[in-house]
């Protein structure tokens, strides 16, 4: 007889390979990444095949990874350049109370157990999706972008202390303290303990460990968090946050974080969450679309109604930014569960709220257009040079590491155009070539001291189909568009290719 932890190997290859597969599959349809692999769990596991059952294995794993899709999620989403006014905290707190009351009235009306649990990651916003959206229609930096995703963020982490609150039903106010004051200190002194950190690895000359160490502190804290009865996967949350900063000039360290979470752990994490869904009955389908048509019209009511506070002249598009689902919250629920809070006919039913609202979300942003943006026609037989691309970085001979490495942090990108002094495209330096080097060199290390890649050119008067071919055969991150005397006209990045063309 296996025993169950070999039996697990077989699981975990399955559920990846389905995972990506079905993931790949639905793309086409526009179905988001995790709704996919939610599906490809509800599919393998006890609501349709019963192939996958879970076991202690898989929730281990799945609790690794909500503890590090967390982590990286204090680390990411909650960037707040700005400190908001007080009418974007007016206005996210009718956000949260409108959907709140809303839910929990309908839950009072058929008398459901757990309710104040099971409407935190009902009623709430996730920033990631958002954040996503909003880069997708090319706002993510402008006023309008801005303001909805500084609402986004605030709403999420009013939902979290009101999660930590509801999850202590013996000290419900004690805890609602306790993680404000947390929160508060986190924001107030985030720098500080980064610059701590920073210094603890200089001594230690611990570069060669510094993954280890960063994985260390996050189950370190997540066992200690749990046995004072703070939950893990939250504290991990608030970890990510303290190492923002330390992350700015640490580009490479992040991506390596991110392989390991969202390569490994995300496809197990969300597959899990379908894994864990009960047989599928007509009681869950109802009353999965009858919270589905509360959340969309509690969360479009709050939204319009909070966008006079702030000055927001799109009401509507204020109000669907405030739909968007599939990142804390879907971890919350699973939280929940595993935690015995709720059962699994709850967490059912919530599961496939969240997944038909975050289906919806996307659906209707891609279709909006914002009054006087410019959309243009773009065509693969339009020329290179019809697309303007005035903001970018590159890198020069004599540029420092140091240098390359505050443009990684700033542009969230792997790769830079390197020129000559006559901004002729010599090489790409990327993220990978600066683990090679100690930190404390980047400021006296020269660019072309290290290795360079070799650069991709296009003329500028090709057309953008032989851009996304050439992008697409031979795998490239970035290309260089040059013109006809060889000098750097922009560079040109996989995503921005795509992301104009999809417009």
């Amino acid at each position: 007889m296996i025993n169950s932890t070999i039996i697990s190997f077989l699981y975990v290859g399955v559920i990846i390979l389905i995972a990506k597969i079905l993931e790949e599959g639905l793309k086409k349809f526009y179905i988001p990444a995790f709704v996919s692999i939610i599906i490809s769990g509800i599919i393998l596991g006890p609501a349709v095949l019963n192939f996958i059952v879970p076991n202690q294995s898989i929730n281990f794993l799945s609790q690794l990874g909500i503890t590090f899709i967390l982590f990286l999620a204090g680390a990411e989403e909650f960037n707040l350049n700005e400190r908001p006014n007080i009418k974007l905290f007016v206005a996210s707190l009718i956000q949260v109370l409108i959907p709140i009351t809303f839910i929990l009235l309908f839950f009072k009306l058929i008398n459901t157990e757990n309710a104040l649990i099971l409407v935190v990651p009902l009623a709430m916003t996730s920033t990631g999706p958002l954040a996503r959206a909003l880069s997708d229609m090319n706002i993510s930096k402008t006023k309008t972008g801005t303001t909805l995703f500084y609402q986004a963020v605030i709403t999420e982490i009013i939902f979290i202390i009101l999660f930590v609150g509801f999850s202590q039903k013996t000290r419900i106010l004690e805890a609602f303290i306790g993680t404000s004051l947390v929160i508060i200190a986190i924001f107030a002194l985030g720098q500080i303990y980064s610059k701590i950190f920073s210094k603890i690895l200089y001594l230690l000359k611990a570069r060669e460990i510094e993954l280890a160490l960063i994985i260390s502190i996050i189950l370190i804290v997540g066992y200690f968090s749990d046995y004072y009865g703070f939950n893990a996967a939250i504290s991990a949350l608030f970890l990510g946050y303290l190492f923002r900063d330390y992350f700015k000039d640490r580009q490479e360290i992040l991506e390596r974080v991110r392989g390991l979470t969202y390569g490994f752990f995300e496809p197990i994490f969300f597959a899990d969450i379908g894994l864990e869904v009960v047989k599928i009955t007509a009681n869950i389908v109802i009353m999965s679309l009858i919270l589905v048509g509360i959340v969309l019209s509690s969360k479009l009511f709050s939204g319009y109604l909070s966008s006079d506070i702030i000055k927001f002249q799109n009401k509507w598009l204020n109000s669907w930014a405030q739909t968007a689902k599939g990142g804390v919250d879907t971890s919350l629920l699973l939280i929940s569960l595993l935690s015995n809070y709720i059962t699994g006919y709850q967490y059912s039913f919530s599961v496939l709220t969240i997944a038909i609202v975050a289906i919806i979300f996307p659906f209707v942003l891609r279709k909006w257009k914002l009054p006087g943006e410019k959309i243009e026609n773009i065509k693969l037989s339009m020329p290179l040079s019809t697309i303007k691309v005035d903001d970018y970085d590159i890198l020069h001979c004599d540029s420092t590491l140091s240098d390359a490495a505050k443009i990684f942090s700033k542009r969230d990108i792997n790769e830079i155009v390197v020129v000559n002094r006559d901004m002729v495209p010599i090489g790409v330096f990327s993220i990978r070539s600066l683990i090679d080097v100690d930190p404390k060199n980047y400021e006296n290390t020269m660019i072309c001291e290290t290795y360079l890649k070799q650069v991709e050119v296009l003329l500028y008067n090709n057309t953008i189909g032989e851009a996304i071919r050439r992008i697409k055969d031979k795998d490239l991150y970035v290309i260089a568009i040059i013109d006809k005397d060889g000098k750097l006209v922009f560079p040109l990045y996989r995503r921005d290719i795509l992301r104009i063309y999809s417009r």
